[in-house]
């Protein structure tokens, strides 16, 4: 009978911090482009945690992608991004940047969750943010069109 208890109790605690893991920090983008994975790395965010809130300013999103060592993914011309985030953010919220230096910045047009890339050749930085109810995210990743 024992056994059954402390077994009970450690599958409660690992739902615990598994559910205080996953609540404590935004939600992450999954970013896909004719079924290849877009890696992303965390940009600046606000978040309320179970236990802890904070907002974390980071830098910019060229300096991001060099610090984070992240490598552009190659892609044709034109071609269609998708957004998806497994918990959906605020209807209305979901925006895209593109940098074209680590001052300027061009607000990128997306169709729902859709970006097309643009159709000239080279190495393209973006941004992508959201919100929910629990706060604000952002994250970057690069792409090359070849």
């Amino acid at each position: 009978m024992r056994k059954i208890v402390w077994l009970f109790l450690l599958l409660i605690f690992i739902s615990f911090g598994y559910w205080f893991i996953n609540e404590s920090k935004p939600p992450s983008p999954r970013i896909t482009v004719e079924g290849k994975n877009i890696p992303t790395a965390q940009g600046s965010y606000c978040w309320d945690g179970f236990f802890n809130n904070m907002c974390v300013d980071m830098i910019s999103p060229p300096q991001i992608v060099e610090h984070e060592g992240l490598a552009p993914v190659v892609v044709p011309p034109g071609a269609q991004l998708k957004i998806d985030f497994q918990k959906e953010p605020t209807k209305g919220t979901l925006g895209v940047n593109k940098w074209m230096s680590n001052h300027d910045v061009k607000n990128a047009k997306l169709n729902g969750n859709i970006l097309t890339v643009p159709k000239e050749k080279g190495i393209h930085i973006y941004d992508v943010h959201a919100s929910w109810d629990k706060g604000d995210s952002s994250y970057v990743f690069v792409i090359e069109v070849q």
